[in-house]
């Protein structure tokens, strides 16, 4: 009798000890299971604007749509981009890649402020007043926000959203409401003669617009000598120096036909 209860605590013993490294085994494996992968944070907007695609987001003539427009760069990969923009009280997305190795300059991509069903159903999002554009190719991210605008005529004049830009139309320089997207591009559209790029490029996307358009762009505080105004005109694909006017290391000038401004020390 006293063998017998010396193997039943013995068995007990190591019941015990079994469960207690099961215990501690599964904890372990549950603690390494769970973490999780470290997700790498790529820094945003460190290589200088020249090395940049040139990106810029249109409005469609309804508003319902943005136009992404990529130009102007020897990228040959998949570029993935993310728009994220607030609608009212909700922030909404739209999420895409493009191959650069297989589609050719310059790429549009049309871009719904919306969503669509399975049964083909669109649903337009509302109250849209800005938001921002990510592009990201191997170790490179690039990130710019977006104004989304709707043309007042008793008060013509927009901004970007750092401020720093602003455009003046006429009052009758297009219907009330037109959508007018302001923001800084993703580079330039074309090469730049050897400046020294004092701010910009910002660019304002609309369609036909009437009558004089004064663009006022703020540079850094300090002594500015000689900045000038360079306008992209699509026409020649090249800049062209505008007549400007300093004052307050504010430079304002009249625009020809172009949307992309830039302002550089000569």
């Amino acid at each position: 009798m006293k063998n017998k209860k010396i193997i039943i605590s013995s068995l007990v013993v190591v019941a015990l000890f079994s469960l207690g490294a099961f215990l501690i085994l599964r904890k372990d494996s549950s603690d390494i299971d769970s973490t999780p992968t470290p997700v790498i944070s790529l820094p945003i907007n460190t290589i200088p604007v020249e090395d940049r695609p040139y990106l810029n987001l249109t409005p469609d003539s309804t508003g319902r749509s943005l136009k992404l427009l990529l130009d102007n760069t020897d990228i040959s990969e998949v570029v993935e981009y993310e728009l994220v923009y607030q609608a009212g009280t909700k922030q909404e997305g739209v999420f895409g890649r493009l191959n650069l190795a297989t589609e050719d300059l310059p790429v549009v991509k049309d871009l719904l402020l919306g969503s669509r069903s399975a049964g083909g159903k669109t649903t337009y999002h509302e109250g849209i007043t800005g938001g921002s554009l990510t592009l990201t190719y191997g170790e490179t991210k690039l990130k710019e926000s977006f104004n989304f605008l709707r043309f007042d005529s008793t008060d013509p004049v927009v901004s970007s959203p750092d401020a720093r830009f602003s455009v003046k139309f006429a009052d009758n320089a297009m219907l009330d409401n037109k959508v007018i997207v302001t923001m800084k591009t993703f580079g330039l559209p074309a090469v730049l003669p050897t400046r020294t790029i004092l701010a910009g490029p910002y660019a304002y996307l609309t369609n036909s617009v009437k009558g004089d358009v004064i663009v006022s762009i703020r540079l850094p505080a300090g002594e500015h000598i000689n900045p000038t105004v360079y306008e992209y005109d699509t026409n020649s694909d090249d800049w062209v120096a505008l007549d400007g006017k300093l004052s307050d290391d504010t430079v304002t000038a009249t625009a020809n036909t172009g949307t992309t401004f830039i302002v550089v020390s000569n």
